[in-house]
């Protein structure tokens, strides 16, 4: 079996719950070919070398305000025209490439008629407040012959009423993806931060987090999460910054963490739960996927969530979610 996999570039989440399928595919005896864009492929070119990670149009997102409403209706023309040069871009490596399947981490344009094609993703019920916004993903999702879930099927699943079967056909509960694994090495520390996710909004949580982080009596490590980033941050900080972590790396960073500050990023909520990690979780403004898987884990009593990020307390989130206050 050769498969195509190609994960969305909105953030590096996609791409790293990939890499998790990717694994198991290969070790029961698959092939895996590779189409991405954007941070996306420029993390899959660092996690695979010498593999060839073929360029797929790129939706180039951004969040500039905090109304979703907005930021989806002042993109939503150039989203459709990726995705009609997705379509082509698909045919060609289908032919190209000769595969016998494709797995689209919700890419809409990344299918084919003469391939089965697949949707991996753990939004069946997106949370839009807008009917025709609905209609229109549920369209889209039409065009595939069979959607994995990433999570098990039972009620307390991780991805709640997001991942919710009704309404379709051919969906398969695979089972949690987490691409990261425990992995000793680092000496233990209080607090690591995962920025990711689209800009500018990555950015401005950057520029929120690092003076308070500053202020704090704890040790810190911070991972930015740009993967084509060399230059290194301005500003002189008492603890250390990193671009970019690969898998090993971030898994090191993880193990030895006491909390983790993270966006609620579906991946990001896999490898938390993965490695049995207590987090300050801040949603990308307007997302309302993160807004709620947020509020969920917070209910489920493993994660503080601050639902603005502009009125962020970082020293009292950690006081919550340690149960003790800070020296």
């Amino acid at each position: 079996m050769h498969t195509l996999l190609t994960p969305l570039d909105w953030g590096l989440g996609h791409a790293s719950r990939s890499l998790a399928l990717a694994r198991r595919l290969e070790a029961e005896g698959q092939r895996v070919s590779w189409a991405s864009s954007g941070p996306a492929a420029e993390m899959l070119r660092r996690e695979l070398p010498g593999q060839t990670v073929h360029e797929l149009p790129a939706y180039r997102v951004s969040y500039p305000s905090k109304n979703m409403y907005w930021n989806v209706a002042r993109q939503a023309w150039r989203w459709r025209a990726t995705i009609r040069a997705e379509q082509r871009a698909t045919a060609e490596l289908v032919e190209r490439l000769d595969v016998d399947r494709i797995i689209s981490d919700s890419r809409f344009g990344c299918h084919h008629r003469e391939v089965p094609s697949v949707f991996l993703t753990h939004q069946l019920q997106p949370i839009t407040h807008f009917a025709p916004a609905t209609a229109v993903y549920r369209w889209q999702l039409g065009h595939f012959d069979e959607y994995w879930v990433p999570d098990d099927p039972e009620p307390g699943r991780l991805s709640g009423k997001l991942s919710d079967p009704a309404g379709y056909e051919n969906v398969h509960f695979i089972g949690p993806l987490p691409h990261l694994s425990p992995s000793p090495g680092t000496p233990p520390f209080d607090v690591l931060v995962v920025l990711s996710g689209p800009e500018p909004m990555r950015s401005r949580l950057e520029a929120i987090l690092l003076p308070q982080l500053a202020a704090l009596p704890v040790s810190v490590r911070v991972v930015r999460g740009l993967p084509a980033a060399t230059a290194t941050l301005a500003g002189d900080y008492p603890f250390e910054i990193e671009n970019f972590a690969d898998t090993a790396r971030l898994s090191s960073l993880l193990t030895a963490a006491r909390y983790v500050v993270a966006r609620s990023g579906y991946s990001t909520l896999m490898d938390l739960r993965g490695l049995d990690k207590k987090a300050i979780l801040i949603p990308t403004p307007g997302q309302t996927e993160q807004l709620y898987l947020a509020q969920r884990a917070q209910l489920q009593g493993w994660a503080v969530a601050v639902m603005d990020q502009e009125r962020l307390d970082l020293r009292r989130s950690l006081e919550r979610l340690t149960g003790a206050p800070l020296g």
